[in-house]
């Protein structure tokens, strides 16, 4: 990594710590984790240093970010169909290129703003939330409340080894063959491909990446124990039957345009937002210099204050309603809407102080957002094991 966070760092052995260091020391600041018995950093101490207003909700902007993105996914669309009209044949696979990738990121924001209303921080009613969140999700061929359950619990345990609900790291032995491979580029660009391909609706149907013992539980399960309890099994049916019609809408088209329309213009993108949901919910809990905890040195706070703000640079951030640029606010108060997460960083980062975790700045080419992603291969490089270190805490190695 190269980035404003970014200090020397150094291999960990299986002890997992570095002689005579403390993990800051031998990682850098984004290491520092809060004590246990902290008293001018909680909850309500972060809640108190925000502007009550910026927890408020609006109809009106949030219904009026859907309207936009909307927008932009029809504009999008016709922009690519003019080009391909306008352009040369040759120039074709560069239009396709650029409109999966923008359309992709079109379906991403649609797609966070159905997060929103899971988490209760799109509007003051619960039912406006969640048509809101099944229309949206469903769209995208996602599970709305069966997700949102899940999805709550992983933002109760965050970086929790046991208990957490997505990208748990391995205890495996660093050197272990499979490890081995695993942080070689060639296994790296595996790990990559099947995040992009196959990650989202492999942690759909079988909760990988999830806590070790709810491995190969389904989120399209009423019954399945280890994700939902016995009330849950109605929105969970509610949630299939959204994916049910949605395949019948797209079926339909199929039957009218033929398949490979759908394809180039509708699976694609939302392969490519498949993706963003698996490498933006890894990178805000995965860096090599923040660790995981067990059960004995685990906390609510402790977890939260391990989430990492990070930039896909301006205008990304922008679309996709800055859940990367404002996660560690996202976290801690998830019901805040996302306009408001946005303005209450800065008042939060300063009350946090050494606690706060972000890493910008990194740029390829002067894009940041081609440096996110150059920051995203680093981390799956590296951060593949964790074991015990500094504080008992697990630190990637």
């Amino acid at each position: 990594c190269s980035a404003r966070s970014r200090t020397h760092f150094q291999s960990m052995g299986k002890g997992g710590s570095a002689s005579g260091t403390t993990a800051v020391e031998r990682l850098g600041p984004l290491a520092a984790t809060i004590p246990l018995d902290a008293k001018d950093v909680t909850k309500r101490s972060i809640r108190e240093s925000i502007p009550p207003h910026l927890f408020k909700r609006s109809y009106v902007k949030s219904l009026g970010h859907v309207a936009l993105d909307l927008c932009w996914v029809a504009g999008t669309w016709v922009a690519a169909l003019m080009a391909l009209r306008v352009l040369p044949g040759f120039c074709a696979p560069l239009v396709w290129c650029a409109y999966w990738l923008y359309q992709g990121i079109n379906c991403t924001a649609l797609w966070v703003l159905a997060h929103e209303c899971g988490h209760g921080g799109f509007t003051d009613s619960r039912l406006v939330n969640d048509i809101v969140g099944w229309l949206l999700h469903s769209s995208l061929l996602t599970p709305y409340f069966s997700w949102a359950i899940t999805h709550a619990k992983h933002h109760h345990y965050t970086n929790h080894m046991t208990n957490g609900e997505t990208w748990v790291p391995s205890t495996a032995n660093p050197d272990k063959a499979s490890v081995k491979f695993a942080k070689s580029p060639a296994g790296t660009w595996r790990r990559i491909v099947v995040v992009a391909l196959l990650g989202w609706y492999t942690y759909l149907f079988t909760n990988a990446t999830g806590a070790k013992q709810n491995a190969g539980q389904s989120h399209f399960s009423p019954s399945a124990r280890a994700l939902f309890k016995p009330k849950d099994a109605n929105l969970v049916r509610a949630s299939n039957l959204g994916m049910l019609l949605m395949g019948g809408v797209l079926a339909w088209c199929v039957s009218v345009w033929g398949a490979s329309a759908v394809c180039f213009n509708y699976l694609v993108p939302q392969t490519v937002c498949n993706f963003f949901l698996c490498a933006i919910t890894f990178m805000q809990h995965t860096h090599e210099a923040v660790p995981h905890f067990d059960a004995e040195k685990w906390t609510w706070l402790r977890g939260a204050l391990s989430t990492i703000d990070r930039s896909m640079g301006p205008h990304v951030d922008w679309r996709l309603h800055h859940i990367v640029d404002s996660h560690v606010v996202h976290h801690i108060f998830s019901e805040m809407p996302f306009y408001g997460a946005k303005e209450a960083t800065p008042y939060v980062r300063k009350h946090l102080g050494v606690y706060y975790k972000s890493h910008f700045g990194t740029a390829v080419g002067g894009s940041e957002f081609l440096g996110y992603w150059k920051d995203f291969y680093e981390c799956m490089h590296k951060a593949v094991v964790v074991g015990p270190g500094e504080d008992g805490f697990l630190w990637f190695r």
